[in-house]
C-alpha cells in the first residue's frame, strides 16, 4: 500500500510532501523495519513509487519506504531556504514514528537514494553512524563535491549548474560536512558505522568519478561494497539496484 501526502516541518517552516510505501501485515503490533528513499535533483517524494517496483518490494522484503522531499537542496541546511538535513535525520523519523509503527532501531534502520540522493543517503549515514545501519546509494553525484564546485567556480557567471549557487551560496563553497570522504573517513573511526552498497552504471556519465571515490573508501576500514554492470543514469538501474541491495541485506518473505 502506498500513501502520499503533506506534513508540516519545523526545519524547513513548509508544508512538504511525503509518499509511504508499507506491507500488509495483519495480526502483527511488531514494528516495522524502515528504509528512507531519497530522490534526485530533479526529483520528488513520488519518483520512486512511480518508477520502480518498489510498492511490491516493500511486501515482498516487509519494510516500510519513507520517501520524503526537499527540492534541488543537496539535503543540506541553507540560511534562508531550510534545513533540508536536520529535516531528514533529525526531524522527519519523530514525524513518522508518531504516524506509523516503525521501529527506531538502529539495526531496523536504512536510507538509500539515487543521484542527489544517492549523495544524500551516504552523507546523512556517515554523519550519524550511530542512527543507520545501511546506506544504498545509486550512481552517486557530487562524490568529490568540492572539486565540482571548483570546476563550476571556474566557469564564472555562465555556469552549467546555476542552482549549485542557491544551495552553496555566491562563491560555491562547501564545508567538511559535505564531503563524503572526509565524512566516511571520520565514521570509520567511530566505535560502529553503517554498511555501504554502492551501485553505478558502466555507461553512466558518472562513472568515473564513482569508481575513484570507491578506490578511496576500499582504503578504509568500513563495510563497503561497489557493484558495477551495464547501465545508464536512469530508473531502469535505480530499480536494479534496489532489487540488489534487498537481496543482498534483507529476506523475503
Amino acid at each position: 500500500m502506498v500513501l502520499t501526502g503533506s506534513v508540516y516541518s519545523k526545519s524547513l517552516d513548509i508544508d512538504t510532501w511525503i509518499s509511504v510505501a508499507f506491507p500488509d501485515r495483519k495480526g502483527s503490533d511488531k514494528p516495522h523495519k524502515v528504509i528512507y528513499m531519497l530522490h534526485g535533483s530533479s526529483g520528488n517524494s513520488t519518483n520512486w513509487v512511480q518508477n520502480t517496483l518498489l510498492p511490491l518490494y516493500s511486501q515482498d522484503y516487509n519494510v516500510v519506504f519513507i520517501m520524503p522531499e526537499v527540492g534541488n537542496t543537496w539535503y543540506r541546511n541553507i540560511k534562508d531556504r531550510g534545513n533540508y538535513f536536520t529535516y531528514i535525520v533529525d526531524e522527519l523519523p519523530k514525524i513518522i514514528k508518531n504516524i506509523f509503527n516503525i521501529s527506531t532501531k538502529r539495526e531496523d534502520v536504512a536510507i538509500m537514494g539515487n543521484s542527489m540522493g544517492a549523495y544524500g543517503a551516504m552523507k546523512c549515514a556517515l554523519s550519524r553512524p550511530d542512527q543507520y545501519w545501511l546506506c544504498g546509494s545509486f550512481s552517486t553525484a557530487c562524490v568529490t563535491v568540492r572539486e565540482y564546485l571548483d570546476e563550476l567556480r571556474e566557469q564564472k557567471d555562465k555556469i552549467e549548474n546555476p542552482n549549485m549557487r542557491s544551495v552553496y551560496g555566491p562563491n560555491l563553497i562547501c564545508t567538511d560536512d559535505d564531503e563524503l570522504f572526509k565524512l566516511a573517513k571520520k565514521a570509520s573511526e567511530q566505535p560502529i558505522n553503517p554498511q555501504i552498497y554502492m551501485t553505478i552504471g558502466k555507461n553512466d556519465f558518472l562513472y568515473e568519478p564513482n569508481q575513484y571515490f570507491s578506490e578511496k573508501m576500499k582504503t578504509l576500514p568500513l563495510d563497503f561494497s561497489f557493484e558495477t554492470w551495464e547501465g545508464s543514469h536512469d530508473w531502469n538501474f535505480w530499480n536494479q539496484s534496489l532489487k540488489s541491495v534487498l537481496d543482498k541485506y534483507y529476506k523475503q518473505k
